[in-house]
């Protein structure tokens, strides 16, 4: 679904969250955060604070490796409480594990949420979780990009703003960019998903605003 905007304003000059007039980064709030309600990360963000930086949770592939490598995954819980995360252009990414992560009611600026999974003969990763309520401001590649089969991910009644395009997106097994995988797009799915719903996707750009694939997008499962 498409609604147009007349304008968004984002007040940023808030309170920042760490010390020294600098944002406290996302990791720090993760380093910070104890296990609640099942979940190993609860992570509660203040109202009107800035906090900067991605956050990479699980591990990661190697180019033309089949086994994951790095810090294992956990399950994380973010209350947005009304925060503003500015990603700086990276994402924040669950990756390939079978944990959790759940995300609502914030403001994202320059960067998007990634769900990444695998499957093999031998292997199954298939991280789940929700995002939920969330605006989306200038999302860096994508603002949600689910590359994982699987049914038990909700991506519903968020606001996505101006994907930026940053040319063909990387297949995960090797680096190589695929032109199967073009970026800007507010919401892509490797497979599809039924947990996508009631999400508003627009571009200011008026050719890139009339284009499906620049709005919701299944890619290649490969991608």
């Amino acid at each position: 679904m498409r609604t147009p905007l007349l304008g968004i304003v984002f007040l940023l000059a808030l309170r920042p969250g760490g010390s020294a007039g600098e944002p406290a980064t996302l990791r720090e709030m993760f380093e910070r955060a104890g296990p609640r309600e099942g979940y190993d990360r609860w992570i509660e963000l203040e109202t009107g604070v800035v906090y900067a930086g991605g956050l990479l949770i699980g591990p990661i592939f190697f180019p033309y490796s089949d086994t994951p490598v790095g810090e294992p995954g956990q399950d994380v819980r973010i209350v947005g409480n009304g925060a503003i995360l500015d990603l700086r252009g990276a994402p924040i990414c669950l990756s390939y594990c079978n944990n959790r992560l759940d995300i609502d009611d914030c403001i994202i600026i320059n960067g998007g949420i990634f769900f990444r999974g695998y499957r093999s003969e031998s292997v199954e990763l298939c991280p789940a979780g929700s995002v939920r309520q969330v605006t989306f401001w200038r999302p860096r590649d994508y603002g949600v990009r689910l590359r994982v089969e699987n049914p038990d991910i909700a991506v519903e009644r968020n606001l996505i703003v101006d994907a930026v395009d940053t040319g063909p997106d990387f297949l995960y097994l090797t680096g190589i960019p695929s032109e199967w995988l073009p970026t800007g797009t507010s919401v892509g799915s490797s497979l599809g998903a039924p947990g996508i719903r009631e999400n508003w996707s627009f571009h200011s750009d008026s050719a890139a605003n009339a284009d499906p694939l620049s709005h919701f997008a299944f890619l290649c499962p490969y991608g």
